[in-house]
């Protein structure tokens, strides 16, 4: 399941995008075991962190996890040593937060994808996306204040977002006016990549307007799908 949950509260974490991110990742992956208080054993590069974070240097990983270990987040548990005598994999106790009083969810596949600033609008986006309606309808204004973001970079990573195919910005019309525009909603993408496969051989047997069919959002699925996009467009 590429799906995993976060809670509502964290964004009462105060976090700022560097952290929110990594925090994020880290919840993200399975825990191999769990401590005796009930945080989850998580063992990870902090390359491969900064790899899937957006963040240029494993230094910037490690002051971020630093701060991560202040906020009481997150912890560091003893590496365990190689044949060689070389330390290996770094270690983390991982606090996450509790979901039964909400929570919202979030595709793994994001990561690797998005830098700190736009995984900061992205999950505030999942976060406020109802599952009833499919669809959330945050103002510029209001995203900028929940997360204490200005108002210009979050018309810019908005777009920025669209361009990636994460989401579907829609503009609705005022009911007096109906040449003025007064209303962003948007739509989360989700990755089908299960049902996609599940398609695979039909598809590499139909003209490449059939196929396109049977994809909600090309931008999003063929970025991790080549299957999906040499069957469509053609090899690259």
């Amino acid at each position: 399941m590429s799906l995993f949950r976060l809670s509502n509260h964290i964004f009462n974490l105060g976090l700022d995008s560097q952290e929110l991110i990594v925090y994020a990742y880290l919840c993200s992956l399975p825990a191999s075991s769990f401590t005796l208080h009930g945080a989850a054993v998580i063992s990870v590069k902090q390359r491969t962190i900064a790899a899937n974070c957006g963040i240029r240097s494993p230094v910037t990983v490690s002051n971020t996890v630093d701060r991560l270990r202040e906020k009481g987040l997150v912890d560091y548990l003893e590496r365990n040593k190689k044949a060689n005598g070389h330390r290996g994999t770094y270690c983390y106790a991982v606090i996450k937060q509790q979901t039964d009083s909400g929570f919202f969810t979030v595709d793994r596949h994001v990561f690797g994808m998005l830098v700190p600033r736009q995984m900061l609008v992205y999950l505030f986006l999942c976060k406020s996306f109802s599952t009833v309606l499919y669809d959330c309808w945050n103002s510029y204004n209001d995203i900028a204040e929940q997360i204490g973001m200005k108002r210009e970079a979050v018309v810019k990573t908005v777009r920025e977002l669209v361009r990636l195919g994460l989401i579907v910005r829609m503009q609705h019309r005022s009911k007096e006016n109906r040449r003025v525009f007064v209303d962003n909603h948007y739509s989360i993408v989700r990755f089908e990549v299960r049902h996609i496969r599940a398609k695979m051989p039909k598809m590499l047997q139909t003209a490449k307007s059939d196929a396109r069919i049977l994809i909600f959002h090309p931008a999003a699925l063929c970025r991790i799908c080549p299957e999906v996009r040499s069957a469509v467009w053609g090899s690259p």
